[in-house]
């Protein structure tokens, strides 16, 4: 997570469109504020491997 000046919470967030610079000057990349994405998100992917040890092994990954 990254913080603005005023300590809003922003999230660095993969986009689905590629990494076109045409269409995302940002790698691939997205900036979201964490209101912005509890407002709008309806769903949320996460690498397997990018869960903490303890979680994976809850959940017997």
């Amino acid at each position: 997570t990254l913080k603005d000046q005023k300590g809003n919470t922003y999230y660095k967030v993969k986009n689905s469109w590629g990494t076109d610079a045409n269409r995302n000057a940002n790698g691939g990349y997205i900036y979201m504020s964490k209101a912005y994405f509890k407002l709008k998100a309806i769903s949320v992917t996460l690498h397997k491997d990018a869960l903490p040890k303890a979680v994976a092994n809850k959940l017997n990954m």
